[in-house]
């Protein structure tokens, strides 16, 4: 069991932040590096800077979204990372959500899982490094080969039942988000099961990202911490996974305020007991219980993901320097 850390791509972390950042949380003993992506900085190049000022720490993005970028060129990114990072590369990916997809880069969010699944297959193929053709929905590659020395990792994220399967049966992790500690056994089941059916002798590795606001609750941290489950609710496939948190009604009722654009409306209804289900709000005190209890329900690597909103930098330097 492990615990690593996880930059949202919503945080304003600069590239020279990562770049001073990365060796201390190896130095103070965290597993891994993860960088997310949606409208503020590249989470590829972050991990680069990160490769070049670390030694052993394991670095991953989670997550790039399979559409903005084609699977080959993908793979080149998880070849080259993995190469400069000497073998300590993971390439997580994802469908991201149609907000980011359609609203801010322009493009069809069509068929996601079998977007992922169709991605993840060519990916294998690109990683075993000898030439193949290819005939999907999306891409038709011909006699395409990618020289890969050293092939990386690849992790899969997944909310619903059926993306869990397909991310048990093709990759190397399975990564979920806001995922409550009660639903890790029924996810585990999912991957269990999907490993049997798929022929697995051994299951992927599960990681749960876990947002923590560490600065206290005060009224500043209930409205990051609203903010952040706000920003969430948005999407219908995360409204359905609140929904299925046991808060059917305020998940129906976020969305609704979205439609009508009210972003505050939408806060309101964010309770003290959703975000406590979802998320750690508190000290870092709270932050170590609740990875240990991940960890005692079966998660191998808990990515605590400092949360982007209400003092971002300093939420990121009382974890690193007390976490441990």
């Amino acid at each position: 069991m492990s615990t690593s850390l996880m930059f949202s791509g919503n945080g304003d972390l600069t590239v020279d932040s990562v770049s001073s950042i990365s060796p201390l949380a190896e130095q103070k003993g965290f597993h891994g590096l993860w960088f997310g992506e949606t409208t503020v900085r590249d989470a590829s190049i972050l991990a680069a800077v990160a490769a070049a000022t670390t030694k052993k720490i394991r670095l991953g993005t989670s997550i790039i979204n399979v559409y903005t970028r084609s699977a080959g060129q993908l793979a080149l990114i998880g070849a080259t990372l993995n190469e400069l990072s000497k073998g300590r590369f993971t390439l997580g990916l994802g469908s991201s959500t149609a907000a980011i997809i359609e609203g801010w880069h322009g493009q069809r969010f069509e068929l996601p899982v079998k977007r992922v699944v169709e991605t993840a297959k060519l990916l294998k193929l690109y990683f075993s490094g000898e030439r193949f053709s290819f005939t999907g929905s999306f891409y038709a590659p011909v006699k395409a080969r990618l020289r890969c020395a050293l092939p990386p990792a690849v992790a899969l994220a997944a909310l619903n039942d059926k993306m869990i399967r397909a991310a048990a049966a093709l990759s190397d992790r399975v990564i979920l988000n806001l995922y409550p500690v009660d639903m890790i056994h029924h996810a585990k089941s999912v991957i269990e099961e999907a490993c049997r059916k798929s022929g697995r002798e051994t299951r992927p590795l599960l990681s749960v990202m876990l947002y923590a606001y560490v600065l206290g609750d005060d009224l500043k941290g209930v409205d990051a911490a609203r903010e952040l489950v706000a920003f969430y609710s948005s999407a219908p496939a995360y409204s359905r996974l609140i929904s299925k948190a046991g808060f059917e009604e305020e998940a129906k009722v976020m969305l609704e305020h979205w439609g009508t654009g009210n972003r505050e409306a939408v806060k309101s209804v964010v309770t003290r007991k959703i975000i406590d289900k979802l998320m750690v709000l508190g000290n870092i005190r709270d932050l170590r219980e609740r990875v240990k209890i991940y960890h005692e329900n079966g998660v191998d690597d808990v990515f605590i993901a400092p949360c982007p909103m209400g003092g971002f930098m300093a939420n990121i330097d009382e974890i690193i320097q007390r976490f441990f």
